[in-house]
């Protein structure tokens, strides 16, 4: 195998929860207690809960580790994100999602590595 066969293969990727915007409101008084979990493949993490907000901001990390090529489910290179309202009784509630595929964002070359 020559050095021209081998391809770059992302094996982690990092990921910042900034903030969210523009979520249902499900907590009283017209705000929200919420949180959000990041989902890569069965690895999750979950940030802190920012009580009674309508723009919850984070600024939190989660490291996630990719499978190598060959083992890559549908899941290997998308990331979940679910923000949810803590609910005091009862189960939380979602207030928003979004699904993002890390090997798309890798490949783009208009993109900084770091966006």
């Amino acid at each position: 195998m020559s050095m021209a066969d081998l391809q770059w293969w992302p094996t982690n990727v990092q990921v910042t929860v900034l903030q969210s915007r523009g979520l249902r409101i499900k907590g009283k008084n017209g705000t929200n207690d919420a949180y959000a979990i990041m989902q890569v493949g069965k690895e999750k993490f979950q940030t802190s809960v920012v009580e009674k907000s309508v723009a919850p901001v984070w600024k939190e990390e989660a490291a996630f580790d990719l499978p190598p090529p060959g083992r890559e489910g549908p899941e290997r290179g998308t990331l979940h994100v679910h923000v949810l309202h803590r609910a005091l009784v009862g189960p939380d509630k979602l207030l928003g999602q979004a699904v993002i595929n890390l090997l798309e964002l890798s490949e783009d070359k208009t993109r900084s590595k770091t966006e």
